[in-house]
């Protein structure tokens, strides 16, 4: 856009007289100060997160708080010209994901162009990163009368949550033609995983697909290029929305096979393969059961991995499956350490239940409504990180 046009719709409507905020316009001012939010931080909030988050100027600052503010003089043609002014960074930027954050920093990302539109909504795809292990993805969601969510369920004035026009109800993927049931050879165990959770923004959402290469069925991995066709049905639209995702690995992964083993008490566990990129750890390990005990506290073990100062990699998922009643795989992804370390600390544990005396059922929780972990004392591995 012109800038000199903008400045002189800005100077004409600065005469206009206050109005209503509009509902379209007080969701998108919304959004600008979500975006502050998560950019502005104060010096020891950001220290205390740890997190990765781009500089700005206090200029830009101000531009983007005088947009927000002249939404309340809100006649058609600002809202148009305030919608071509993009935000600042990407949306993995804005995103509560330290891998992500990094591969948009390091330049291991690439800005996509494919889009579908059907009856005034258009999606885009934003921005893919991949590492071998897990392929991340950014889309956008454009178009009138949208208030509600496009990833997850919108709560309404009465508290109480629908799912909106627009909101993502399915999701498919095809990886180079081939659905991912064709991908794994028919084993349906040995799929590649698809998730998607939602943007700093209401309107953006960020998928993940995750390979199934170390679960100890299938040992065929994503392929360092491919193209990802991801079919997309929102609710309350009749056509599905088709993108277009070219992958293609943008890291040089360290891989070590420590095979290091931990016993106690009846319980072996085993580290099989350590692997780590900007983007993702990923731990490849082995639990076993020595006894007969009762074995279905076999598959309610879960595990964490923290670094050398204390700070535990956030999930990103966890894939266990059973190869005897004796012993399962288990595939862990984490989100990336944000220092080198020099060790890793493996750590099982038992969920609780509310009730002590179950062993299935709603899991007990904490004040901040965390499941409450039992860690399993000897069962914990130290791994040099090279």
């Amino acid at each position: 856009m012109n800038n000199n046009n903008l400045e002189k719709q800005i100077r004409e409507l600065g005469k206009a007289n206050i109005q209503e905020l509009p509902p379209l316009l007080r969701s998108r001012q919304d959004s600008l100060y979500a975006s502050l939010a998560t950019i502005v931080q104060d010096p020891v909030e950001k220290e205390k997160k740890k997190r990765i988050y781009p500089k700005i100027t206090a200029a830009v600052t101000a531009a983007i708080l005088l947009s927000v503010m002249l939404t309340a003089i809100y006649p058609p043609t600002l809202a148009n010209a305030l919608k071509q002014l993009p935000l600042i960074g990407g949306i993995f930027e804005r995103a509560d994901d330290i891998g992500l954050q990094a591969a948009q920093r390091l330049g291991l990302t690439s800005r996509l162009n494919s889009s579908d539109t059907h009856e005034g909504i258009t999606l885009s795809a934003e921005e893919a990163v991949f590492d071998g292990s897990r392929l991340a993805f950014s889309v956008k969601r454009e178009g009138e009368e949208l208030e509600g969510k496009l990833a997850g369920v919108t709560i309404g004035a009465d508290g109480k949550p629908f799912l909106a026009k627009g909101a993502i109800t399915s999701a498919e993927v095809l990886i180079d033609g081939a659905s991912l049931e064709q991908f794994s050879d028919g084993l349906w165990k040995a799929m590649p995983f698809l998730s998607w959770i939602e943007g700093a923004e209401s309107n953006t959402a960020i998928f993940r697909l995750v390979d199934s290469s170390n679960s100890g069925i299938s040992n065929k991995p994503f392929p360092d290029r491919f193209v990802l066709t991801v079919t997309l049905g929102l609710n309350g639209m009749d056509e599905p929305f088709v993108l277009q995702i070219p992958a293609r690995k943008a890291t040089i992964n360290k891989i070590s096979t420590p095979d290091i083993r931990a016993q106690v008490g009846g319980w072996s566990l085993i580290l099989k393969k350590l692997e780590y990129s900007p983007l993702t750890t990923r731990l490849s390990l082995m639990l076993e059961q020595d006894t007969d005990e009762d074995h279905t506290a076999l598959s309610l073990v879960g595990f964490e991995v923290k670094d050398q100062q204390g700070q535990v990699l956030k999930d990103i998922s966890q894939k266990v499956l059973s190869t005897s009643n004796r012993s399962l795989n288990v595939d862990l992804l984490t989100e990336p350490f944000e220092k080198h370390p020099n060790m890793l600390t493996i750590r099982g544990y038992l969920y609780e239940f509310e009730n002590p005396q179950s062993k299935n059922g709603a899991f007990k929780t904490d004040s901040s409504g965390n499941p409450v972990k039992h860690y399993i004392d000897g069962l914990e591995i130290n791994v040099l990180v090279k």
